[in-house]
């Protein structure tokens, strides 16, 4: 009786544990579905992964990042900077020289500590070029030993003034050529994001071509080895010949080696995608075909406007004929005669207290104008300034140069642009086409009415024309991208491309 009751408690028990497994596995199956399912990934949306996580786009944060800041810096070089310096403090103990009120010299132990103190307020003065300052100093000096004894100096107020060179203003010209750098800056950042959606383009359809021409070889080894035992059995009814059973063995081990590459080109492609638009590399993707297109018209003469206002190359253009003709501008202040200045005024008194050195202040002022006038040099200056002539020249020539090649650019991809509602048509029209000459064939190779040269020419013109077709798709968003690249706008929606929010931080 007992054995009994412990064989039931024992079925029982096993009964609900297989019954909790169950409902553990009804509740889990969701979830482990929704786990394994395929991640579908739009052109558009891995473009936006890659402008969010990609190298490419850190990069393009960092220096635009760091054209804004220098910025800020170059700004911030207009404000009054407050400076506190000083020794606290400068003590030595040594055997110096000096010369004695009688003119004769002699060697004498110094056991000294020196303190000082100097609070500084300076300014850059931009209609100039030079800098001004007031400034309070304190220094203290300690005689220690045998003749020991305390001095001070102080120096209350003092205003000065400094500037190299009258004839050559370096805030000037940074007042021209800073403020262009920040907005070329700011425009390369948009170009460089554009540059990552071409570059995704690339990836997307390197990955989206390689499954296409996997699933193609893939299932031309089903076929074909299908029909190799369609052509055995008819080799054995007297119906082909021996030649027509090996170019079907010989397509059968090609089909192998095909499928064999493009396993591996797969790999390969994905792998690349993956890493560019910062997956997870275990997630099982799957492309969208990009095959919704939009045709507009776009005049050169529209797309050349609009890269002149939108594109960095205009203002890096100025920015260099500025800086070209800031080196002219230096280059003759330093070869040609120079004056500068240096000016002070001020109050100081000396004493051997504290308060006695800040008591019956006597006027501190020195004036110093310097000139330097070159007499000779056998021509070196001379040469200096017609070097820095030929640079000018120069650029403004390479300027000329890179603005008709960017036209020219422009002008090519506006006329590539409208060409392409027509070749994706021909492309859509002949891969379908191809595919009804292909089921045709097989048909009639199945049948015996036709050779398996001749069904092998139609399937290597489908697959050519699904591949080809691809490649059109391509070409469109290549060139749909690389347009609103060289004129940063958007003709699909009429608008120009702005300036997206830079993590400055």
């Amino acid at each position: 009786m007992l054995i009994i009751i412990f064989q039931f408690a024992f079925k029982f028990l096993n009964f609900k544990i297989n019954i909790n497994k169950s409902l553990l596995l009804l509740i889990l199956l969701p979830f482990l579905a929704k786990s394994q399912k395929n991640q579908s990934i739009s052109l558009k949306g891995a473009i936006r992964l890659a402008q969010k996580n990609s190298l490419d786009y850190k990069i393009a944060v960092y220096m635009a990042r760091s054209s804004y800041w220098d910025y800020k810096a170059y700004n911030s070089s207009f404000l009054p900077k407050l400076t506190l310096n000083g020794t606290l403090p400068n003590y030595y103990r040594t055997i110096n020289m000096i010369t004695l009120p009688s003119g004769a010299n002699d060697f004498v132990s110094q056991n000294v500590a020196n303190s000082s103190l100097n609070l500084n307020l300076s300014q850059n003065i931009a209609y100039t070029g030079g800098s001004i300052a007031v400034s309070s100093s304190l220094q203290r000096i300690d005689n220690l030993g045998r003749f020991s004894n305390t001095a001070y100096t102080s120096i209350p107020l003092s205003i000065s003034y400094f500037q190299n060179n009258l004839f050559y203003n370096p805030i000037k010209w940074k007042k021209k050529i800073e403020p262009l750098k920040l907005q070329e800056s700011q425009r390369e950042y948009i170009e460089n994001l554009e540059d990552i959606s071409y570059k995704t383009i690339d990836k997307y359809f390197n990955l989206l071509i390689a499954d296409v021409q996997y699933k193609l070889d893939q299932q031309n080894l089903i076929n074909i080895d299908t029909l190799l035992k369609i052509t055995l059995a008819r080799f054995e009814i007297g119906t082909v010949n021996l030649n027509d059973i090996l170019q079907a063995k010989v397509s059968l081990l090609n089909a192998k080696k095909s499928l064999a590459a493009s396993t591996l080109l797969l790999e390969t492609a994905k792998q690349g995608f993956i890493r560019y638009v910062k997956l997870d590399k275990d997630k099982k993707i799957n492309l969208l075909t990009p095959d919704t297109l939009l045709f507009f018209d776009i005049s050169t003469d529209d797309a050349l406007k609009h890269a002149k206002n939108n594109r960095k190359y205009p203002l890096s253009f100025k920015r260099r004929l500025l800086q070209a003709q800031e080196t002219v501008n230096q280059t003759k202040s330093q070869t040609g005669p120079s004056v500068s200045i240096n000016a002070n005024i001020g109050l100081s008194q000396t004493g051997n207290g504290l308060q006695n050195s800040y008591t019956d202040l006597l006027r501190n002022q020195s004036v110093i104008i310097g000139f330097s006038v070159p007499l000779i040099d056998w021509g070196v200056n001379k040469s200096n300034r017609k070097r820095a002539n030929a640079n000018l020249d120069l650029e403004n020539t390479n300027i000329i140069q890179e603005e008709l090649a960017n036209e020219q650019e422009i002008s090519t991809e506006i006329l590539k642009w409208g060409m392409q509602k027509e070749l994706i048509e021909i492309a859509k029209e002949t891969r379908m086409l191809a595919q009804q000459r292909y089921d045709i064939a097989r048909q009639k190779y199945s049948m015996g009415s036709i050779s398996y040269t001749d069904f092998n020419n139609a399937q290597m013109e489908k697959d050519r024309a699904v591949t080809d077709y691809i490649s059109n798709l391509r070409n469109y968003w290549s060139m749909y991208y690389t347009i609103r690249k060289i004129t940063l706008y958007d003709f699909e929606i009429n608008r120009k491309i702005e300036l997206s929010d830079i993590p400055f931080d």
